[in-house]
């Protein structure tokens, strides 16, 4: 196939992580996304070859991702004010222009492509994307009592393209105390064990085989952050080293974010590959879609995203290719049901000799906030210029699984551009109303039960008799809500729910 000029290529890829212990090195997100820019530059073994970068593309911190007013907590040592410029001066690219990714686990794979876009529309020639974290260092030297200085004022303009989490904080789960997404992945993920027809001790184990396949590869990863990996008998069992935290997750099973990893992808013309004479190294992204969720208390069913398995069919598609043909997955893993409900769109079973992930997942390679799928990138990157796969499809996601974007990397190009846009995702479903204020029975779709300082607190997402959605949290104490939450199957029994406030509800008793 005749491969156009303007084609744009992956031609290196670099990943870096800096463990806690004697040997830590102290370096803040600015020096370690630097640090990956500056590898991945250099392997190419290119002179001078920063000259040839037209943008950097960088990653929004975990910092950067909270409202003004919140990042002195999050940042005892500082933040650069600029970060992406920072980040390129540090990586001696002064002269480039930097930009900063809006947020959420999606926005590695989606600015790939918009790096690819840029250079297939001859707006650059050369882009470096790029993202860090360094959370594990901080919370270490908290704890020690020792401090650093992390703060920046960088010379030199940097384009930002906002939070973009408008959909992240639900205010109407807030009133009922389930805020993060550790309270809000398990009102999705018991609702998918329902929808399965497994009792929770059987879904648990599920989830422990489900996983098993990451942790053995973090186990043998360089670039993972934790040297210690459950092992797959432990996955799945409560203990005190893996506790409960939240109903149905035990800590083995969810995104660590304590962690001091950097990534970095340099992507460039096929036209310069060739005048640097890098071209044996272009990896292609072969297929590419993404798609957005409609917002979480308005969908239909929550056990599924509509919009994941769209972005799953559609990339696959424009690469010309069916699941069948990848030879290995990056499959997104904040928390199981991510995992699983790529698994069931991808028609693949915890039996399937193919690798899930190539990092070992955001459990136990580590979770470097918006930036982990920078990693599953770079390590398909490598894997296909290694000659170990030809095919790789990498998932990232964010939000609630709210917000996708897939990618399929390769050795050779597809007959269809990958980046085209055509067949946008459409809504799939009914949109399902809110009820303000609610009194009488309604059926449990799904609950979460949380350790709050005042005991153990019961979240409830039910639907009442003309087809709404009501929330209700209340605490639990003994008796047969206990019994019937603790110890039973709640989903598809009947409550009896009261208003407790303005748009708030609890659950009084079981109908």
């Amino acid at each position: 196939m005749q491969i156009e000029d303007n084609m744009p290529v992956l031609v290196a890829a670099s990943q870096v992580v800096d463990r806690l212990g004697p040997q830590n090195r102290r370096l803040g997100p600015v020096a370690l996304a630097a640090e990956a820019v500056k590898e991945a530059l250099s392997s190419l073994g290119v002179p001078d070859v920063e000259q040839h970068v037209d943008q950097v593309m960088v990653m929004r911190t975990f910092v950067d991702s909270v409202p003004d007013r919140i990042k002195p907590l999050l940042a005892p040592f500082g933040f650069s004010d600029q970060f992406a410029r920072s980040v390129a001066n540090k990586a001696n690219l002064e002269h480039v222009h930097a930009r900063y990714a809006t947020a959420g686990g999606q926005s590695p794979q989606q600015y790939t492509a918009k790096a690819c876009s840029t250079i297939a529309r001859g707006d650059a020639q050369m882009v470096v994307l790029c993202g860090a974290e360094a959370i594990g260092t901080m919370r270490a030297h908290q704890r020690s009592g020792e401090t650093l200085d992390w703060s920046a004022s960088p010379v030199g303009e940097s384009s930002d393209d906002g939070m973009g989490l408008e959909d992240q904080f639900v205010p109407a789960l807030a009133a009922h105390k389930v805020i993060a997404p550790i309270d809000i992945y398990p009102l999705i993920e018991h609702r998918k064990r329902h929808s399965r027809g497994l009792a929770r001790a059987d879904y648990r184990s599920y989830l422990g085989q489900v996983l098993a396949p990451l942790a053995e590869v973090a186990r043998v990863n360089p670039f993972a952050m934790f040297e210690r990996v459950p092992l797959a008998s432990e996955i799945g069992v409560l203990s005190d080293r893996n506790r409960a935290i939240g109903d149905p997750h035990l800590k083995s099973m969810v995104a660590k974010d304590g962690v001091n990893q950097s990534a970095a992808l340099v992507v460039m013309s096929y036209a310069l590959a060739v005048e640097l004479g890098v071209q044996e190294s272009a990896v292609f992204l072969r297929g590419f879609a993404e798609a957005t969720e409609r917002a979480l208390l308005e969908r239909e069913d929550l056990s599924t995203s509509p919009a994941l398995r769209w972005s799953y069919a559609k990339a696959l598609e424009r690469a010309g290719l069916e699941a069948a043909d990848i030879d290995a997955f990056d499959l997104y893993s904040c928390f199981p049901v991510a995992v699983i409900e790529a698994m069931e769109a991808l028609d693949i079973d915890v039996d399937d000799h193919r690798p899930t992930s190539l990092t070992g997942g955001l459990p136990f390679f580590g979770g470097p906030g918006n930036n982990y799928s920078m990693h599953g990138i770079a390590s398909a990157v490598t894997s296909v210029q290694s000659g170990r796969y030809s095919d790789v499809l990498v998932g990232a996601l964010g939000g609630h699984l709210s917000k996708h974007a897939v990618g399929v990397y390769s050795r050779s190009p597809g007959a269809i551009d990958p980046l085209s846009h055509e067949l946008g995702f459409k809504e799939g479903g009914n949109s399902i109303a809110l009820a303000s204020e609610f009194s009488g029975a309604a059926v449990i779709e799904t609950f979460i039960i949380k350790s709050i300082p005042e005991g153990q607190w019961l979240a409830v997402l039910a639907i009442n008799s003309a087809g709404q959605r009501v929330i209700a949290g209340s605490l639990i104490e003994q008796g047969d809500l206990a019994d019937l939450f603790i110890e039973g199957e709640p989903i598809g029994e009947r409550v009896f729910i009261e208003p407790s406030g303005e748009n708030t509800h609890h659950v009084v008793g079981i109908a």
